[in-house]
């Protein structure tokens, strides 16, 4: 089946940390590989990159989406889940999904992978009607990433940038809020929230097993709650990148509520959201189609 399929691959020239000339070549031998035309080198802002996403998911078969997480996540937004299947080709920093995917290798092994796979047909996160998502969090995440994208902006990326944003958000620049949770009319209460997670796919940026026991396919939103404290921050952390998150409480439903003593900012698939004091979430069972 996949010899007869139309790819197109959509390239977010922004994303990660190769050099311009060794992803572009890579990229060609990705589409090689796919027989497909590269496209979106050429856009100037997210705005286009996005428009381009909509027209190419009409021309072929299976878009593949060549970026980072936020990519994937722009171009879930963009174009239309119920006719649009789409994969998903590592080239940014984080890249949860690489692992979500159990993705082994570099572009080329990829590549060649997702033309031999199948299509799944995956659940996503309604964020407050505003957004769709596979993993989304508040807390520390939003002041790591604002923290981060300021070392962007002066030309610090990667893996160090990030693991600077982590260390000042732990140490001193958050400032956890309490949280009134309700999921599906369970109600919990957290005094001084460190993150709240709610996600469709274990896994977060540079491999943290931050949900264990999330699926992409049940029809439930995984959710795990970890109220502040350093040492209890630090076993999540230790475990989260060995045999997966053991700390915090974890709960699962269909809808989930929560109302916060203070304004925090959300985190969603690797980028930053809006900042409210109340944020929704519900499951879409079913809204994305994703070969692999």
């Amino acid at each position: 089946m996949g010899s007869r399929l139309r790819y197109g691959i959509i390239a977010n020239p922004a994303s990660g940390t190769l050099p311009r000339n060794r992803r572009h070549a890579l990229l060609k031998g990705a589409a090689a590989i796919l027989r497909a035309g590269i496209h979106g080198l050429d856009t100037a802002s997210a705005s286009e990159l996005v428009q381009c996403a909509r027209e190419q998911s009409e021309r072929c078969d299976v878009l593949v989406v060549a970026g980072g997480d936020g990519t994937m996540s722009a171009v879930i937004n963009a174009v239309d889940p119920a006719a649009a299947v789409l994969a998903f080709l590592p080239f940014g920093t984080g890249n949860a999904l690489t692992h979500a995917l159990h993705y082994r290798g570099g572009p080329l092994e990829i590549a060649s992978r997702i033309r031999r796979g199948r299509v799944h047909t995956c659940d996503l996160i309604d964020c407050d009607g505003r957004k769709k998502s596979f993993m989304a969090s508040l807390g520390v995440d939003g002041t790591a990433i604002q923290l981060y994208e300021g070392y962007r902006s002066r030309g610090c990326r990667g893996l160090a940038a990030h693991l600077r944003a982590g260390r000042r958000a732990l140490f001193g620049e958050y400032r956890p809020a309490g949280a009134r949770i309700d999921i599906d009319g369970d109600i919990r209460q957290v005094r001084r929230l460190m993150s709240l997670m709610v996600v469709k796919q274990p896994f977060f940026g540079m491999g943290l097993k931050a949900v264990p026991r999330a699926r992409w396919d049940d029809a439930r939103l995984h959710s795990v709650a970890i109220a502040a404290g350093l040492p209890r921050v630090l076993a999540g952390l230790a475990t989260g990148f060995t045999v997966g998150n053991q700390v915090g409480e974890y709960r699962c439903g269909e809808r989930l509520v929560v109302q916060l003593s203070a304004p925090l900012t959300i985190q969603v698939d690797g980028e930053l959201g809006w900042t409210s004091d109340r944020f929704a979430f519900a499951v879409m069972p079913g809204a994305l189609k994703l070969k692999y």
